[in-house]
């Protein structure tokens, strides 16, 4: 009877041993279990992550690519701008070049209109040959030129004129073959070639101007050289050759009618005082 309760205690505490045996595996297996579930949410997490990485990296390289052709497309029309700009540029440069050059032509032209009218205003026959050389000089711009008149036999040309020339202007050049000769017999404008020296005198003129009144070829100007600051002639001067050749013939030719009556009606007002004294 006494070992009764010894046993009973024995096996109680084998039970409770038991109990926490079973109780211990219990852990380790749901242990286990959920290492395994947190292992596969992690993975599952990586592939969320890396499947998100995908598709935000492939998003990036789609706006990446949208980028690069916006701003490919900006290229092109800041290079078409820069374009546009460079052409409206040059207009403007030609513009506002024609507008000078318009405004020179302009300014030469006046200043050729007072001149003429100067050469119209007077019948001193040396006055007109020294407003022509101022024309020359001032608005065609030579340094070296000579003025002629066709000769009452219509054969030579006679100096009256010149600036820069004292030595080696002829008195009297024949209407002949020569540049000079040919411009008065036909009565044409002559411009030198653009390859032929206009700063250095040569045989020939670099231009020659006919003085007319109506068709008829009256004088000369022969333009030798121009001046250093003018290259070459521009176009605003075969306009002022017309104009030139127009004014300038016509008012020599007054002038010289009018020197010939002057002195026609002095040797008559001499010889009626000579008779009257008689």
């Amino acid at each position: 009877m006494t070992d009764r309760p010894g046993r009973d205690s024995a096996a109680r505490v084998l039970e409770l041993f038991e109990q926490g045996r079973q109780f211990t595996e219990d852990l380790l297996k749901e242990n286990e279990r959920l290492r395994a579930a947190v292992a596969q949410a992690r993975t599952e997490v990586r592939e969320l992550e890396n499947q998100y990485v995908k598709v935000d990296v492939a998003r990036l390289q789609r706006r990446l690519l949208s980028v690069e052709d916006e701003l490919q497309g900006l290229r092109e029309e800041n290079t078409e701008l820069k374009a546009r700009f460079r052409s409206v540029e040059d207009e403007n440069r030609e513009f506002a070049d024609r507008y000078v050059q318009v405004e020179r032509q302009n300014s030469d032209l006046v200043s050729l209109f007072v001149a003429s009218q100067r050469l119209h205003s007077t019948l001193d026959y040396d006055e007109v040959v020294r407003i022509v050389k101022e024309i020359v000089i001032n608005l065609i711009g030579s340094e070296e030129f000579a003025i002629y008149v066709v000769e009452s036999t219509g054969t030579n040309l006679v100096l009256v004129g010149q600036e820069g020339m004292a030595e080696t202007a002829t008195p009297s050049v024949p209407i002949d073959g020569s540049i000079l000769g040919q411009c008065a017999q036909r009565g044409e404008i002559y411009v030198a070639p653009a390859d032929v020296p206009k700063h250095t005198m040569g045989p020939e003129p670099i231009a020659c101007v006919p003085l007319k009144v109506s068709e008829d070829v009256v004088g000369m100007v022969a333009i030798h050289t121009l001046l250093r600051q003018k290259p070459e002639f521009r176009s605003i001067d075969l306009e002022m050759f017309e104009l030139l050749g127009g004014h300038a013939g016509s008012a020599l030719f007054v002038s010289s009618l009018y020197a010939v009556s002057e002195c026609k009606r002095n040797t008559l007002e001499g010889l009626i005082s000579l008779l009257k004294t008689r």
